[in-house]
C-alpha cells in the first residue's frame, strides 16, 4: 500500500527538480497531483495553493483543489473551487464532470446525470454508467462502460465497473473477465482485487477468492474477509 509522503519530501522533489529561479507553477501542479493520488491531501492542498500564489488565475490549480475537496467529501469547498475555476475560464466539460461528482456526493442523482451528459470524456461516460447501475439499468450502464473502454483501453475503473455491473446481473464468468482485466492494468488497487475475489466467490470458486484476498490481507483480516464472503454466498443461496 502506498503511504502518503510528508510535505518536506514533496518540497524536496519540487525544488530539487526545478531550481529556485525557474517558474515552478507547472511542477507544483504535478507534485500536487502526485500527492493527491497518493492520499496526501494536505500536501496536495498546500501545493495547489502555492501554484495559485504564483498565478492566481490558474484554473488547473483551482480545479485541482476542487478534486481534492471532493476526495475529502468536503462538498461546500469543492463547489466553491469549481465556481472559481469557471470564472477563470477552465474547461467547461471538466467543470461539468466535477459538478456531477459533487451532485453524487450530495445524493442528487438526477443532477449528476444532467452534468455528466454535458461531457463525452471517459470520466463522464464512466460516471454516467454508474448512475444507470444505481437505478438498476445495467444493460445501459454496460453499453457506456464499453464506450469508455473503447475510448480509453487502460481505464481501470471502467473494467471494474463493468465487472460489478455484470456481477449484479449474475453473469459471473463475464464479470471475472473484466475484473481480471482491471487488476492486470497499471493503477489497479486493492479495492479492484477485492472485487475480483468477491466475484470468484460468488461464482463458486472460494479457493481463487482466498488467493486474491491474500495478495493484500493476512491473518485475522484475511480470515474475517473470507468469513464475510462465505456469509454473502450463504445468504444468496437462501
Amino acid at each position: 500500500m502506498l503511504r502518503p509522503l510528508n510535505l518536506f519530501f514533496w518540497g524536496f522533489l519540487l525544488f530539487g527538480c526545478t531550481g529556485p529561479e525557474k517558474d515552478t507553477t507547472e511542477p507544483m501542479l504535478r507534485i500536487a497531483k502526485k500527492a493527491r493520488d497518493s492520499g496526501n491531501q494536505e500536501a496536495a492542498i498546500s501545493f495547489y495553493n502555492k501554484a495559485l500564489e504564483r498565478d492566481q488565475d490558474n484554473a488547473e490549480a483551482l480545479l485541482g483543489l476542487a478534486v481534492t475537496y471532493i476526495d475529502m467529501n468536503l462538498i461546500d469547498a469543492a463547489k466553491e473551487y469549481v465556481k472559481k475555476a469557471e470564472k477563470k475560464g477552465c474547461n467547461p466539460k471538466k467543470a461539468a464532470y466535477l459538478r456531477g461528482k459533487i451532485c453524487l456526493l450530495s445524493g442528487n442523482i438526477s443532477g449528476a446525470e444532467k452534468e455528466f451528459r454535458k461531457d463525452d470524456s471517459a470520466d463522464s461516460l464512466n460516471a454516467l454508467g454508474a448512475v444507470h447501475d444505481s437505478r438498476g439499468e445495467h444493460h445501459r450502464a454496460q453499453e457506456l462502460y464499453k464506450q469508455v473502454i473503447a475510448k480509453s483501453p487502460n481505464y481501470v475503473d471502467a473494467y471494474n465497473n463493468m465487472g460489478l455491473s455484470l456481477m449484479l446481473c449474475n453473469k459471473y464468468q463475464e464479470a471475472i473477465f473484466y475484473m481480471e482485466s482491471a487488476c492486470a492494468l497499471p493503477g489497479s488497487t486493492a479495492a479492484n482485487r477485492s472485487n475480483l475475489a468477491l466475484v470468484y466467490g460468488l461464482s463458486g470458486n472460494i479457493d481463487k477468492a482466498k488467493a486474491v484476498y491474500a495478495q493484500d490481507l493476512e491473518g485475522e483480516e484475511l480470515a474475517e474477509k473470507i468469513s464475510y464472503l462465505e456469509d454473502i454466498i450463504a445468504a444468496k443461496e437462501i
